[in-house]
């Protein structure tokens, strides 16, 4: 039978206690919610890093025990599962010393299990799809918009085609659901990573970095993927079974945004080549973010980069 060291427990039980109080801010502080759920996985990860997958968990199931005292089972399990797989994730893989990339995909990995079981507990208990609800909001937001542009005097036929494209985006979201759970979970992945690596090394401890964002770059197989998307929406006029076009949707959207990453990645790396100013590459990247035109450009160019590789020339 394995013991765990004096060390180990002592700082599982203090570690866990941080944990349980970040927590309840999490919960019932508004203002300071945010900033506590992006903390809360590094306590476990810190476990997992110096005492391993074992010790991690027994502090995920003491901090759900005592959250559940105080705050309700269902809180606690929710509670769990949003900080608890992804800190014991990647606690796991830097105790193993992988590379930053692994990390982040464990962490990915590890969100996105959690999120499903999120999406699912919340159908099984309160019967309830809080992505539907939240496309719901939307739907309810654009009504009114609608009828504050009316009060102002603004003619319904100037506002009408705007209205008919956000309605068109809403009615194409449900389809889009497992795009955005992933999505979701490579977004957590990586502000946890950031987080923690932040706050591990104020705490004396290495945790090595990504790649420099202009080296950013999707593997040549990724563009195939992409394509298969299409192929995917395409086969659905002449094999209108339903799930051949969500999958479709769903792959092009997630390498949609991968691409147009990489634009930006590629548009970095020339402005770093030509010694342009970090503030003034800063204000260009946004710039480029926020303009529809641009980011059309940049999706191609990130396309055509991960074929031809514009880095080379």
């Amino acid at each position: 039978m394995n013991r765990f060291s004096t060390k180990a427990i002592v700082e599982g039980a203090l570690l866990s206690a941080i944990t349980v109080v970040l927590t309840f801010f999490s919960l019932y502080v508004p203002g300071l919610g945010l900033l506590a759920d992006l903390v809360l996985p590094v306590p476990t990860i810190i476990l997992g890093m110096k005492h391993g997958l074992k010790i991690s968990l027994l502090s995920v199931v003491v901090s759900g025990a005592v959250i559940a005292a105080f705050s309700g089972p269902i809180r606690a399990i929710t509670s769990v599962l949003t900080f608890g797989l992804v800190g014991m994730g990647m606690g796991w893989a830097l105790e193993r010393k992988y590379s930053a990339t692994k990390i982040f995909a464990v962490g990915t990995v590890a969100s996105l299990v959690s999120n499903i079981a999120l999406f699912l507990l919340s159908l099984a208990v309160m019967g309830i799809n809080p992505l539907l609800e939240e496309i719901e909001i939307y739907r309810e937001s654009l009504n009114s918009v609608t009828e504050i542009y009316g009060r102002l005097g603004v003619s319904p036929e100037t506002i009408q085609p705007t209205i008919e494209m956000y309605q068109s985006i809403l009615e194409l979201l449900p389809l889009l659901i497992p795009a955005m759970l992933i999505l979701a979970s490579l977004s957590s992945a990586f502000l946890s990573y950031s987080v923690s690596k932040m706050i591990l090394r104020r705490l004396g401890y290495a945790m090595e970095d990504f790649p420099p964002f202009w080296q950013w770059r999707m593997p040549p197989y990724t563009l195939l993927l992409f394509l298969l998307g299409q192929i995917c929406i395409l086969l659905e006029n002449y094999w209108p079974t339903g799930i051949l076009k969500q999958i479709g949707m769903n792959v092009q959207l997630i390498f949609t945004i991968a691409f147009f990453i990489q634009g930006l990645s590629v548009l970095a790396f020339y402005l770093a080549r030509h010694n342009v100013s970090k503030v003034l590459r800063l204000f260009i990247l946004l710039f480029a973010f926020s303009t529809p035109l641009l980011a059309q450009i940049l999706l191609l160019v990130g396309m055509f980069d991960t074929a031809f590789n514009f880095r080379k020339f």
